[in-house]
């Protein structure tokens, strides 16, 4: 079998499948772990990949083969962010929190000159009472790795870093109330700041 008929074949077959697991379309069985799905979908991309295929396919059967390839892609993706174990921000408390006092800054030894004068507040720590595995299973996973920006913009107390990574993040997925309400509580945050 040439590789064209092989490859035309696997589009085919990912692209009649309707409603498919990620599992299915990677071709692997349902409790396989993440070097097996990784191994599927590397070796989908080694033969099959439609940049492979430019100059030997007709333009119809290289849209089928490209979007087949994007399928097992976004399934790949799928399967890893459902496999994943990731570090979550804490729930935001909402209320009143006393400020903590001014820290002094001892004056630079030999490393970088440190930039603030007081520690981050806790209150800066924050996203919405959803339940973040839940939430994140439901974006988008380009959405996920924006909004996994902004949790390491808000550890860094990088506020305003973490609302463009939320503003990313939503951009990539607009219908995720759960990142439009992260987006909200952050701005307050940012709003009290400059009051």
């Amino acid at each position: 079998m040439s590789v064209r008929s092989e490859a035309l074949q696997w589009a085919q077959r990912i692209c009649a499948r309707t409603n498919p697991e990620p599992h299915q379309l990677l071709e692997i069985p349902a409790d396989a772990g993440m070097e097996e799905a990784q191994e599927a979908f590397h070796k989908a991309a080694r033969i099959l990949h439609p940049d492979l295929h430019r100059t030997t396919l007709t333009p119809e059967d290289l849209e089928v083969v490209t979007t087949a390839y994007a399928k097992v892609a976004g399934a790949y993706q799928e399967f890893r962010s459902q496999r994943m174990t990731t570090t979550r921000m804490r729930p935001m408390h909402i209320g009143p929190t006393a400020a903590p006092a001014p820290r002094p800054i001892a004056p630079p030894t030999d490393g970088p000159i440190p930039t603030r004068t007081t520690p981050i507040p806790k209150s800066a720590h924050v996203v919405p009472e959803t339940t973040p595995s839940a939430a994140s299973s439901a974006m988008s996973s380009k959405a996920l790795i924006y909004y996994r920006k902004a949790e390491l913009a808000l550890r860094r107390g990088d506020l305003r870093g973490a609302m463009l990574q939320l503003k990313m993040a939503i951009g990539a997925d607009p219908a995720s109330t759960f990142l439009r309400s992260a987006l909200g509580e952050v701005e307050a945050e940012v709003a009290k700041q400059l009051k």
